[in-house]
């Protein structure tokens, strides 16, 4: 399903930008470094004016000396704001704009950073203002996503040509970046100096989708007093309800809601939010949106509803949320699969259990002709096929037989273990009439009897393991029907009559000598016995 977004460009580099600060804590020390060349490094990090001094006039370090990341000591100097080494460092020929793996200047390391004085240090040796990295990211994108008020106001009053607005490589200016990292202090200062709060980064994103992906209430609250308009979209018709459903950030949706936010927008591709917070699993979002307005039935692009993303993306609970809201279980997508065809078709056995509880249709056919069932045996899912037999008969055939008990029978329950009190011991007792006693074709005469459908036959045949598999196939026939046994019923009987009709008689009247059938438990002795 194409409802995700595609990945950010350079991403290694941004991740990194992200873990700066172990990325310059640590020196690392690749083999093609002299130890005079790695001592240096240390010690313009550590600001250890002697040493850089000793170094550089005694054993005559290269200045400009690169680890395998492609920093010099000037970038250590400037990451940690080492005003003395880094003077020290200009006047022997330092190269101000030496780049890094990731293209990161020292004026960069030092506006990351928020280290002020450096970077009056370095632009005063001649360090230009206006470099970037391999992201494009100029020092005031630096220090607006690290919140160092102090460095913008220098950069604001001091530096020339710097533009507020300024994309990087995807168009993120100062104030997406800020807005994203939670820092309403750069926010409003950024808004101070008349930033564009309604520009797009190359997705069509602005500062309020950033700061909604991220989860930062407190930014969204402050832009939205600002007056940006809470409904703008970007590139794939998302609003910042959409992106807070989808990340399940509930008090960010808390303040759109009381911006008026919609409920129900849709995307480009008809999404909701509410398909969004499906997907993803958000059991309280699902609530607040429904609570709220949502359509819990609406239709995207694929004709799927939220119910068919909960199968698609295996979310029990919210399919139970969804239910419990009274959504429709039948409805059909464009592929004319349900809910349930989803579900089965993936192997996700709770969320048919969840469906089935729901009575959701054994009968519809998805594009190609398949019913559910028919799904669960192609895929080899023997207890789901199990799973959907068991429940056709509790819904059709046995619907009769349960007459008294539908309004207070769980139907979960009853999908999970079989009612009548002995259906512990009889398990034991049907395992050994499957494999010791019934012959190969017997199972099948025993499903008719039964009133097992054709279709039940053979998708309990369909899982073939070889020559002796109707042992299995009729330990499986005894089981669905042992769930169909009603409690207050003679097991023993129902098995006596039914062993009976397949000409199973001289078993049968094994079982009839030996018992009384108003003794159930000595009946399933004496077969116990037998078998």
């Amino acid at each position: 399903m194409d409802v995700m977004r595609q990945p950010r460009v350079d991403e290694e580099l941004r991740q990194t930008l992200k873990e700066n600060d172990c990325a310059m804590s640590t020196i690392l020390e690749p083999s093609s470094m002299t130890k005079g060349e790695i001592n240096f490094h240390k010690a313009a990090r550590e600001n250890d004016l002697e040493s850089v001094r000793k170094l550089l006039s005694e054993h005559r370090v290269n200045v400009n000396c690169k680890n395998n990341l492609d920093r010099t000591a000037l970038h250590w100097a400037a990451a940690n704001g080492n005003i003395e080494v880094i003077a020290k460092l200009v006047e022997d020929g330092a190269d101000l704009e030496s780049k890094d793996k990731y293209g990161m200047r020292p004026a960069l390391w030092a506006a990351w950073f928020g280290h002020l004085d450096a970077i009056k240090v370095l632009i005063t040796g001649g360090a230009t203002p206006l470099c970037t990295n391999k992201q494009g990211m100029g020092i005031l994108h630096c220090a607006a996503q690290n919140n160092h008020i102090a460095v913008m106001n220098f950069i604001f009053e001091s530096l020339e040509n710097i533009n507020v607005n300024e994309g990087e490589m995807t168009g993120r200016t100062p104030l997406h970046l800020a807005a994203e990292a939670g820092h309403i202090e750069a926010v409003m200062r950024l808004i101070d100096m008349r930033c564009d709060a309604d520009r797009r980064d190359k997705d069509g994103k602005t500062a309020l989708h950033l700061a909604a992906e991220a989860g930062k209430n407190e930014v969204i609250k402050k832009l939205l007093n600002l007056g940006i308009e809470v409904s703008d979209r970007d590139a794939e018709g998302r609003t910042a309800m959409h992106i807070a459903a989808e990340e399940g950030h509930m008090k960010v949706m808390e303040a759109l809601f009381d911006f008026e936010a919609k409920a129900d927008t849709e995307t480009i591709k008809e999404m909701s939010p509410l398909h969004f917070a499906t997907m993803r699993g958000h059991s309280d979002i699902v609530n607040k949106l429904i609570d709220r307005g949502a359509q819990v039935d609406a239709v995207n692009f694929q004709g799927n509803t939220p119910l068919h993303l909960a199968a698609l993306n295996n979310q029990p609970e919210v399919t139970r949320i969804l239910i419990k809201k009274t959504c429709q279980v039948n409805i059909q997508n464009y592929r004319q699969q349900t809910a349930l065809h989803i579900a089965v078709e993936s192997g996700y056995q709770e969320i048919v259990e969840v469906l089935l509880g729901a009575n959701a249709s054994l009968d519809f056919r998805e594009k190609l002709g398949k019913t559910p069932l028919q799904l669960a045996a192609r895929g080899s899912f023997v207890a789901i096929v199990d799973m959907i037999i068991k429940a056709d008969r509790y819904y059709e055939v046995t619907r009769d037989y349960h007459e008294k008990e539908l309004d207070d029978l769980d139907p979960h329950l009853y999908l999970r273990q079989p009612r009548h009190p002995s259906a512990g011991q009889m398990k034991d007792i049907l395992w050994k009439l499957a494999t010791k006693q019934l012959k190969c074709g017997d199972w099948k005469k025993l499903a008719l009897y039964w009133k097992f459908t054709a279709e039940h036959v053979r998708s309990i045949e369909h899982q073939y393991t070889g020559t002796h598999s109707y042992k299995e196939h009729g330990f499986r026939l005894l089981m669905i029907w042992l769930h169909g046994v009603r409690k207050d019923e003679n097991v023993m009987r129902l098995l006596f009559e039914a062993l009976s009709a397949i000409d199973k008689r001289s078993l049968a009247e094994q079982i009839r000598r030996r018992a009384d059938f108003r003794r159930e438990k000595f009946c399933m002795n004496a077969l116990c016995s037998i078998v």
